[in-house]
């Protein structure tokens, strides 16, 4: 078998990813390669709480600090379906107005926390993630199902496909990180939780829109909110930085909340929002030192997110959008 480097890895993956993008958008408007479906683009605002312990006062994480943010929910996907299939959802986080040091150069002031709907990520290292598209493009999964069964790996597939479903609003559950971020000195995963009052219902059939709907009925009334949490890895032997498929258990180090994100109602079921959902860029990398992304599956990211939100964006003959505040202020 052939021992690549994990930047070789990740530049065959950009490779194959603009090849599928290409084919499968030969005649334009070219999407994201995964979470292509945009749910709705929400304005918010992240509160870090006011009696947040000294020692998690670290980066973002400063009492009573409240930012504006953008949060863009999606279903996984790599194609628009129809909310009638069950999926995991994404929910992605642009803090607005963050002021130190930054991951990556070409970034301005944001920080990003990017979540799904899932605990793990089922492909959890980068060698699998690269295979698992590597034999897709190829046609040939029945070599990365065998391979997965070789390391035994098809549990955590089996029970996340098991875990994807018909959810009643995305304002409803719960997302998590998957991967770790430094804390500081210390390594954490995100979750955050919903904590709204309102909560949604299935309709009784099941349409191609129903999740942004059901959110539009949600944020016509009430506002939705989520508690922020992190989990400190207290044990390097079960809690593997590189290997995103494992679940850290709780029991050894339970979630910790330090903060909030409010929605406020609005009308978010606008041509401008989705617009700009498909121009705005989220990664990993977006992110203060203080809690940057660490781990194989995170620096491939943070490579392929950039080099993949210039190519869909020229593809589409449009810039990457990195919003501020004056821009937040201005969006209804």
């Amino acid at each position: 078998m052939i021992k690549y480097t994990n930047e070789e890895l990740t530049n065959n993956i950009i490779k194959m990813l603009k090849n599928k993008l290409k084919k499968d958008y030969s005649k334009g408007n070219f999407k994201r390669d995964a979470h292509a479906k945009c749910i709705g683009l929400l304005k918010a605002k992240f509160v870090v709480d006011s009696d947040i312990c000294e020692k998690y006062q670290v980066g973002i994480f400063e009492p009573k600090k409240e930012y504006p943010a953008f949060i863009r929910i999606s279903n996984s996907n790599p194609k628009i379906l129809s909310d009638k299939f069950k999926d995991f959802r994404g929910f992605s986080i642009k803090l607005l107005g963050i002021e130190g040091e930054k991951c990556m150069d070409d970034e301005k002031y944001t920080q990003d926390f990017l979540l799904i709907s899932n605990e793990i990520m089922p492909i959890g290292t980068w060698r699998l993630f690269h295979d698992a598209i590597y034999y897709n493009s190829k046609s040939m999964p029945f070599i990365f199902i065998f391979k997965l069964l070789m390391q035994h790996k098809m549990s955590p597939i089996i029970r996340s496909l098991k875990n994807m479903k018909n959810d009643t609003s995305p304002l409803d559950i719960k997302y998590f990180s998957t991967t770790p971020y430094r804390f500081g000195d210390e390594v954490v995963k995100y979750c955050i939780v919903p904590k709204s009052k309102y909560k949604s219902k299935l309709p009784k059939k099941l349409t191609h829109r129903y999740l942004t709907k059901n959110m539009q009925v949600h944020l016509n009334n009430f506002e939705a909110v989520f508690d922020f949490m992190v989990q400190f890895r207290t044990d390097k032997s079960s809690m593997p930085i590189n290997d995103a498929s494992v679940k850290w258990d709780e029991n050894k180090s339970p979630f910790i909340k330090l903060g909030e994100i409010r929605i406020p109602k609005q009308k978010f079921e606008t041509k401008q929002r989705f617009e700009m959902s498909e121009i705005m860029s989220f990664s990993p990398g977006h992110s203060l030192l203080a809690h940057r992304p660490i781990g194989d599956i995170n620096e491939g990211r943070m490579k392929i997110y950039k080099e993949m939100s210039k190519f869909r964006n020229k593809m589409n003959n449009k810039h990457v959008f990195e919003p501020n505040e004056e821009y937040f202020n201005k969006i209804k």
